[in-house]
């Protein structure tokens, strides 16, 4: 009654520990439920999201996948993350994961965490990491994302060659993905890579793909960056007819929603050009006045506009004040480390724990090995004991009868003698075996039945009186033939041991089981103890031969 009462309670408390580490069936519904609507519904799934207590969210992988819906519909709902506290644990539990889709989606959400609060390195190793899931995993948009934000990094970089290849790549992606307007925004980052370049050619071409796409889907916002961006080559090709006829289609198609300084710069350029210094005066005022004024850009464009209308001082001026800025931003990108450098030391790092933990799984799969040929090895030892158990016992079954005296040519006054002075083990044998062979007792009882019946056997072998006894009786029925026998000379115990039990009818194999040797060796000894008694010359040696050969 305790020992099951105590099985119980050990129950119960596993089964407390594993509730209490264990997330919610409704939680996981929920965050399951979120994750089906993020791209189609961000808002419901965004609410859904945040009515879930993260305490409530327990195991790892539970918090890891509870991390990656949550920061997605952040994402879609065009909010920024600039916190790690999510996605750091998150990206350790899926940069060693098998489960390739749910590993990409979380290296890019911790690598657009990692972009907004300025890491750059640990961003483009994030995106690197993410791209190792497409060789099992496809998703071309979620491939085409990832190239277009390394663009980006390697833009922020100024790795321009760089960022043009991945945002090229990323334009492909989306276009095997049927994926016309992402296409087309790849393409747009393309010509402002190459406009970066002074590749203007290209940038042209570029920006009038996207310009025609913009103007036949009423695409406002991309025709107002396309515009810019066709505007800002002319501008720097000293083209300003074109220029200001670019920036006229940017009022025409009422698409001036952002980057109004700069805007407002170009104008002011355009109307130098043209010698109205009024108009031009006037778009400088409304440049400073912009709610995105960039200081470095209205002094450059003050330069421009009085050296264009022929102020050689105040143009002057403004170049040395253009030339401290310059200066003091190439020094400041000069102090920066070179991000392929940076992602190439935190790459050196990750693969040397990746090597590390594959050194551990092979470790921890050789003790599962080794483990496990063990307990193969057990359960091999205890089948080859339980065989040799019930051959054993086989044995000990087969030589009951010979046991109780087989040989009937001896005296029947002496086979009675023996028979009674070893009837109780007999009958204890025979009890035994019989017990032995009901299946329905468990092993544990057949264990200790075999022990008994080994102990008996042993008792058998060690019962000095009943030895004696069995030799007076041979001796009394059989001319005392044990005592003619202890007259040869140098005959050991085991010798008179063999001699006794053949005199009194035990056949080889019972004789062996009492002796712990088999039946082939017993006829071995046997003749052995013939040739000491033939050497030996007694007087007997002849009666006692034939004592021998009796069985």
């Amino acid at each position: 009654m305790v020992k099951r009462l105590t099985i119980y309670t050990l129950l119960a408390v596993v089964a407390i520990v594993v509730a209490g580490c264990s997330t919610s069936a409704d939680i996981r519904r929920d965050i399951e439920r979120a994750e089906a609507i993020v791209e189609s519904n961000p808002e419901e799934a965004l609410a859904i999201m945040e009515s879930i207590d993260a305490d409530e969210v327990r195991g790892e992988s539970d918090k890891a996948r509870y991390a990656l819906v949550y920061c997605e519909a952040n994402y879609y709902n065009r909010i920024t993350i600039e916190s790690d506290t999510l996605t750091a644990p998150m990206m350790e539990y899926y940069r060693f994961s098998d489960r390739h889709d749910e590993r990409a989606r979380a290296m890019y959400q911790h690598a657009l965490v990692m972009q907004a609060m300025g890491k750059m390195p640990e961003a483009m190793l994030a995106l690197l990491e993410a791209e190792e899931s497409f060789v099992k995993y496809d998703n071309k948009r979620l491939e085409g994302l990832i190239h277009r934000t390394r663009g980006d990094l390697y833009g922020v970089g100024c790795l321009y060659r760089n960022s043009f290849d991945e945002y090229a790549l990323a334009a492909e992606c989306f276009n095997e993905a049927g994926l016309t307007e992402h296409y087309i925004y790849a393409r747009m980052e393309m010509g402002t890579t190459e406009l970066l370049m002074r590749h203007y050619d290209e940038a042209v071409a570029l920006y009038d793909e996207v310009t025609e796409y913009a103007t036949e889907n009423d695409n406002r916002y991309l025709l107002c960056e396309a515009l810019m961006g066709l505007a800002e080559i002319y501008s720097q090709q000293d083209d300003y007819a074109k220029c200001a006829e670019v920036l006229d289609k940017i009022e025409a198609h009422n698409a001036l929603l952002f980057d109004f300084c700069h805007y407002y710069c170009l104008r002011a350029t355009c109307d130098a050009a043209r010698g109205d210094k009024d108009s031009a005066e006037s778009n400088i005022v409304k440049a400073t006045e912009a709610e995105d004024y960039d200081e470095e850009a209205v002094n450059y464009t003050l330069y421009v506009v009085h050296r264009t209308l022929g102020d050689t001082a105040t143009a002057l001026m403004w170049h040395e004040q253009n030339k401290n800025e310059q200066d003091a931003l190439i020094l400041e990108v000069l102090e920066q480390p070179v991000l392929n450098v940076e992602v190439e030391s935190l790459q050196k790092t990750l693969n040397s724990e990746k090597r590390e933990r594959a050194l551990i799984r092979q470790r921890n799969t050789l003790i599962y090995i080794g483990i496990t040929i063990a307990l193969i090895a057990i359960a091999l030892y205890i089948r080859y004991r339980m065989r040799k158990k019930n051959d054993d016992i086989a044995q000990y079954i087969a030589t009951i009868e010979e046991l109780q005296l087989a040989n009937r040519n001896l005296p029947e006054e002496m086979t009675a003698s023996v028979s009674a002075l070893y009837l109780d083990r007999f009958s204890e044998l025979n009890h035994l075996c019989d017990i032995y062979y009901d299946h329905s007792g468990s092993s544990r009882q057949k264990n200790l039945v075999f022990d008994k019946l080994n102990e008996t056997i042993d008792a058998i072998k060690s019962d000095n009186k009943r030895l004696k006894e069995l030799e007076v009786a041979v001796n009394r029925y059989r001319d005392n033939v044990m005592e003619q026998l202890r007259e040869v000379p140098r005959l050991t115990e085991r010798d008179l041991r063999i001699a006794l039990y053949t005199f009194a009818g035990f056949s080889n194999r019972a004789i062996s089981i009492f002796l712990d040797s088999d039946p082939v060796s017993i006829s071995r000894y046997r003749y052995n103890l013939k040739q000491k008694i033939k050497s030996s010359g007694v007087e007997h040696s002849e009666v006692l031969l034939n004592a021998l050969n009796d069985k």
